[in-house]
């Protein structure tokens, strides 16, 4: 049997990703130091580095993610609006668009938190970089795993200086947090070491978006923070997001599937977004001061990798993050799955005391919901997908009958937000209040013009 941890000195974090840095953050209350290494060097403010393309596009932190973020970092939402992040309130804030129709703007039962990436990874960088556990080594690429002398544990990294030649150094750890991203090599790794490569799922519909930032025109954006402009399958492949982020800037994401994939070109760029179902985001940006270039993304598959099945796991070892479940980024999941996966692996060191296939099975647990919202919708245009069975055609039939009764039903909405928010298991749009007011369906027309205006708000000055 494993033995537990006991007076462990020593943890290295492979990457200084969002799940790393949360990570590194529970992992301090459990040994005296903890070093994050990373490819980058780190800016010294809240800016764009080259090893997280992702951060030039929309990040969304949902509830479920605050909450988790606040845990691990009291008072941390506070900060971020201290420094400029915008606070949404959902749904009353957002003119959303939704497959069926325009959704009704009902009482918040959420708050979004508008703050661009890097002012996110700054603020908890500072944060850890005050504690006195945490050290972070960058410019540093990790080519391997210590193993340990038992042959059942892996015992630090090894590790080369970026443009410092190509000497192999050693660095011994009790415990190893693989926290690498989507490319990470730790399937390799652990496959030199004899524990073979896990089983991987892949699921990707193809999508693919583009993004840009800008700063609107005075009373553009006057009665709302949020447009969202979803597709309409089979019919519109097209979807659009416009959101708030610090220092009055704003976020315009666009995507499509299959070929209706955006062009990074300004011209096209904005054709893209003039056809998309509404005009609104077009109409908000055309005469828009841009405050950034457009930049393309295509790496959107689900991807996960069953470390928690295999038949052998190494103690002292676990991955987290995109390294070990990434997800669509447009669902907006990954930072707050992140997140509660620090928590959650504390909870489990709290209450084991050890580190290695239990820890891995935990951590794994954290990402069931989100993967199950993501690929759910993802395999209605992943290329090449099982045609669903009667049971699944039902499931399609009462989630987007869900969606059209949450349009102008703000209970059902309530709960569906929750869902999304990962606050509540998707089963919750089973209970059977819920299922009673889907299969009576809507009990209103829909909206036939977006609601710029919420009730008891006056009409916005345009």
């Amino acid at each position: 049997m494993p033995s537990p941890l006991s007076k462990p000195r020593h943890a290295v974090v492979i990457g200084g990703s969002f799940a790393g840095l949360c990570v590194a953050r529970t992992l301090a209350d459990f040994v005296e130091r903890v070093t994050v290494l990373d490819r980058d060097r780190f800016p010294d403010g809240p800016r764009l580095r080259t090893g997280i393309p992702q951060a030039r596009h929309l990040h969304v932190l949902v509830t479920s993610g605050q909450r988790a973020l606040d845990r691990l970092f009291p008072g941390l939402m506070a900060e971020l609006y201290d420094r400029g992040a915008v606070p949404v309130a959902a749904p009353t804030d957002l003119l959303s668009l939704s497959p069926n129709g325009w959704r009704e703007r009902f009482p918040a039962t959420h708050t979004l938190v508008g703050a661009s990436r890097e002012l996110l990874d700054w603020t908890i960088r500072q944060r850890l970089a005050a504690d006195g556990r945490i050290r972070f080594e960058t410019a540093r690429e990790v080519v391997g795993l210590l193993p340990g002398p038992d042959g059942a544990s892996v015992t630090g990294v090894l590790l080369r200086v970026r443009n410092g030649g190509a000497e192999i150094h050693r660095c011994e750890a009790d415990l190893v947090v693989d926290a690498s991203g989507r490319g990470s090599r730790t399937p390799q790794w652990l496959a030199a070491l004899g524990y073979g490569r896990p089983e991987e799922t892949r699921i990707d519909a193809g999508l693919g978006y583009a993004s840009r930032r800008y700063r609107l025109a005075p009373g553009v954006a006057d009665g709302w923070k949020n447009i969202m402009l979803m597709p309409k399958p089979p019919q519109v492949s097209r979807a659009g997001v416009l959101y708030p982020i610090e220092n009055g800037r704003w976020m315009v994401t666009v995507g499509g599937f299959g070929d209706e994939i955006p062009p990074t070109d300004e011209t096209g760029f904005l054709e893209f977004t003039r056809n998309l179902r509404s005009p609104l985001i077009y109409e908000a940006i055309r005469d828009a001061e841009p405050d950034g270039p457009i930049h393309g993304f295509r790496r959107t598959g689900n991807h996960r990798r069953h470390y928690e099945t295999m038949p052998r796991w190494p103690e002292g070892f676990l991955v987290v993050g995109d390294a070990a479940c990434a997800f669509n980024p447009v669902y907006g999941q990954g930072m707050s799955v992140a997140a509660q996966t620090a928590v959650v692996l504390g909870e489990h060191l709290r209450a084991h005391r050890r580190f290695g296939r239990a820890a891995q099975a935990a951590v794994a647990g954290c990402s069931a919901t989100a993967w199950t919202i993501a690929t759910g919708t993802d395999l209605r245009f992943a290329a090449g997908a099982v045609r669903p069975g009667r049971r699944g055609r039902l499931s399609y039939w009462y989630l987007d009958r869900a969606s059209d009764v949450a349009d102008r039903d703000p209970y059902v909405l309530r709960v569906l937000t929750d869902v999304q928010h990962l606050v509540r298991p998707p089963t919750a749009l089973a209970h059977p209040r819920v299922a009673l007011r889907v299969l009576r369906g809507p009990t209103r027309p829909p909206l036939s013009t977006p609601p710029v205006t919420v009730p008891g708000r006056p009409a916005p000055g345009r």
